[in-house]
């Protein structure tokens, strides 16, 4: 039994590197992929100072909380260095936004967050009085950072990373507009698409999760459908579903 995606060009927009897990999944259901790389990956504007200064010092923090895999690569080093020299007295909690996360961090979480959303973080994140380090991106919100502190804790926040908005590839223009989904897997992406290619979009735009299509919807695009959780395997199922109700 063929799969429902079978056929169809799917428009992914994360870099090439970071590309590559969705790209080989889409591929496995036939999937005809069309990579529009409008987001990268980069340091900090400080090269990464700061947030190297304060993961050296981690054992002063009572919990660390990352919220992304882009942000796990980063802290994930520092930990597995602690833990290889067994330096791990007072080796602080670990909390993390979604299995993904965990899984880049390659140290086991004390809480994860699921369904993998920021907001379900702060809500199973305990009440409490000491000091938490939040580790994000660029362009994080502050539902973490405000939503810990509201329960008591002392919030440092640090930037582990800066996402970059790419123009596209003019040959790609068309073949991305013209295909039949796009997937966003982020909210950046969402802003990304729009000021690469305004409201012009594929017939079927599928978001992962309720954040990512809030903000494509602010911005003009028309979102068929949310993926139930955020992972890039609902993503797909969520596209397939779709494609399967036709």
């Amino acid at each position: 039994m063929s799969s429902p995606l079978q056929g169809r060009s799917v428009v992914i927009t994360r870099s090439h590197d970071q590309n590559e897990s969705l790209r080989r999944l889409l591929e496995a259901q036939g999937a005809v992929v069309v990579e529009v790389p409008l987001l990268a990956i980069a340091e900090p504007d400080d090269e990464g100072r700061e947030r190297d200064t304060v993961l050296q010092r981690f054992h002063e923090f009572d919990w660390i909380v990352v919220t992304s895999p882009n942000g796990a690569d980063r802290v994930g080093p520092f930990l597995s260095a602690a833990i290889a020299a067994g330096d791990t007295d007072h080796f602080p909690h670990i909390a993390v936004v979604g299995a993904a996360t965990e899984r880049s961090l390659n140290v086991s979480a004390n809480l994860v967050a699921d369904p993998a959303r920021a907001e379900v973080l702060v809500e199973m994140f305990p009440e409490g009085n000491g000091n938490v380090l939040v580790v994000q991106g660029n362009l994080a919100d502050e539902v973490v950072e405000h939503g810990i502190g509201s329960k008591g804790w002392a919030v440092t926040r640090v930037v582990a990373y800066r996402t970059v908005q790419l123009q596209p590839d003019p040959d790609k223009r068309d073949l991305a507009v013209s295909a039949d989904v796009l997937l966003l897997a982020s909210s950046s992406a969402a802003s990304a698409w729009c000021d690469a290619f305004g409201t012009s979009a594929p017939e079927v735009v599928v978001a992962i999760g309720p954040s990512t299509a809030k903000r494509a919807s602010a911005l003009g695009l028309h979102v068929t459908a949310v993926a139930h959780d955020q992972s890039l395997s609902a993503l797909i199922e969520t596209t397939s579903d779709v494609f399967e109700a036709r």
